[in-house]
């Protein structure tokens, strides 16, 4: 089956095909794990004291390799805490890591090593990779007890997921996934577009970019009355204080008119779906400011 990653990642702004009447806000923190869990804690306090009371936490179960997060007591009773606060847990790939392989074309290459630091870890999973890495992700869930919690959503690391691993979810019998411009409701195979506020702080000028990118394009959805904000946080952009502060900016502006809540319960209120349509600005803007922060 034909690899349509990279094609899937933008969705766009079609007016007639807004639909649910919604006015959400989610703010999903990315890549938490024993070895995030101080710096996670601090966000989630700052957004706590700007209005923001559920966030959706992307687990990994093994972060770059170093302990599976079942071997972390303090931070699987620290997630039980959080869950138990009205927070989601959402599986984030398994490692987070896509190694670099031999004789990969440039493109491949610029998306794996470039824009995400090498991190792309479903980018190109055959089906059977994906399902043993999604098996593994889930055992490591239940290993921390939380199995009753019924976690089901998947989020792959930076956005990237090919085909054959999102059939791959379906027959795993997730409920939904996110793209970096959608939110993918697996069960009822709808769409809804929306494009994610992410920031990129590598280095000083894709930070510069990325406060430029997200400032135009939260006025963008603002002027569109999109109907689903979203905002993806890394632990790593609240190491500068320029992004932390456009981002608790970004969180009171977007309080006067939407409800924070989480993707599991935005699935779960919503209806109607929203078509895929045209790229919503420059794609090649939009990659420059994704996900792939390195630790």
């Amino acid at each position: 089956m034909k690899n349509d990653t990279f094609a899937a990642q933008s969705f766009g702004s079609d007016p007639s095909s807004e639909g649910g009447g919604l006015n959400a806000f989610i703010v999903s923190i990315h890549d938490v794990s024993p070895w995030t869990q101080k710096e996670v804690e601090v966000m989630l306090k700052d957004l706590k004291r700007h209005g923001v009371n559920y966030c959706s936490l992307l687990v990994i179960p093994d972060h770059h390799g170093r302990g599976a997060m079942s071997q972390y007591p303090s931070f699987i009773s620290w997630l039980h805490e959080q869950v138990a606060q009205g927070h989601e847990v959402v599986l984030h790939g398994y490692e987070h890591l896509r190694p670099s392989r031999k004789l990969e074309g440039c493109f491949t290459r610029w998306i794996t090593q470039c824009y995400t630091a090498g991190e792309g870890e479903f980018y190109d999973l055959s089906y059977e990779e994906a399902c043993a890495k999604l098996r593994k992700g889930r055992k490591q869930l239940q290993q921390a007890g939380l199995e009753q919690i019924d976690v089901i959503g998947f989020i792959a690391p930076a956005w990237l997921l090919s085909s054959e691993a999102e059939r791959a979810l379906r027959n795993e019998e997730f409920s939904y996934t996110t793209r970096l411009g959608a939110v993918i409701d697996l069960v009822q195979s709808k769409i809804y577009s929306s494009q994610s506020m992410v920031y990129s702080v590598r280095s000083w000028w894709r930070r510069q970019l990325s406060l430029l990118w997200n400032e135009g394009l939260f006025f963008f959805l603002k002027l569109k009355k999109k109907p689903l904000l979203r905002l993806g946080l890394h632990p790593p952009d609240w190491r500068y204080d320029s992004i932390r502060h456009h981002a608790l900016a970004t969180v009171q502006r977007a309080l006067r008119n939407y409800t924070p809540m989480t993707y599991r319960s935005w699935i779960a209120q919503s209806k109607e779906p929203i078509a895929r349509s045209r790229p919503l600005l420059s794609s090649k803007i939009s990659v420059l400011t994704g996900e792939g922060e390195s630790l």
